[in-house]
């Protein structure tokens, strides 16, 4: 069984965000549930994204007015999916591992395959991690492990365990954004290879 990272995407909004939620949310709709309204709102959500993402890319200076302008919404359309800034970054860097994952599925209960996509996955979106790193929310990538990687249910020893993981995946890929992406995946595992044989 595999991770449904484009699910949590979708219904990702800041403290929002609850596992539980987003799998009981599949099975119940509310009465005068209308599906044209959530294609509309994910067409929005990822104009919104997809323009935050461009400007970070190019500009020192981002408003809202600059992000609604280039996206072609308004800003109650803005504020209706994201409160800030940061969330926009969270919800790209979940949106783009949901694609990722799509090409390169990740088994639930594999660690080692999950750390191993999740280095080759921040290395392929280098560019975008250095405009979050330039723009000083470097921050947000260990708030995206601990959401992603720990689930708010988790408890006991899966907690604990699920800690070390995100925790030791982070710190490598930290490694990799504050060493400018100088190493490739591969070269990382050479590393570590070559520090285990001994």
């Amino acid at each position: 069984m595999e991770i449904d990272y484009k699910t949590i995407a979708f219904q990702y909004k800041g403290d929002n965000y609850n596992r539980r939620a987003i799998a009981t949310s599949r099975s119940k709709k509310p009465m005068g549930y209308n599906k044209r309204n959530d294609a509309i709102n994910a067409i929005t959500k990822e104009s919104i994204a997809f323009a935050y993402y461009e400007l970070l890319q190019s500009e020192k200076s981002i408003s809202v007015t600059l992000i609604c302008k280039k996206a072609g919404v308004s800003r109650n359309a803005y504020y209706r999916n994201f409160n800030s800034t940061d969330e926009i970054i969270i919800y790209c860097l979940i949106s783009k591992w949901a694609k990722y994952c799509e090409a390169n599925p990740v088994p639930r209960d594999d660690g080692e395959v999950l750390k191993q996509r999740l280095i080759q996955f921040f290395y392929s979106e280098k560019e975008f991690i250095r405009s979050i790193k330039k723009h000083n929310k470097i921050y947000l990538i260990e708030d995206l492990f601990r959401k992603v990687i720990v689930p708010a249910e988790a408890v006991g020893r899966t907690k604990y365990i699920l800690y070390v993981l995100a925790y030791s995946v982070y710190g490598m890929i930290r490694a990799m954004i504050d060493q400018g992406f100088s190493e490739t995946p591969e070269q990382i595992g050479m590393m570590f290879a070559e520090h285990n044989s001994i």
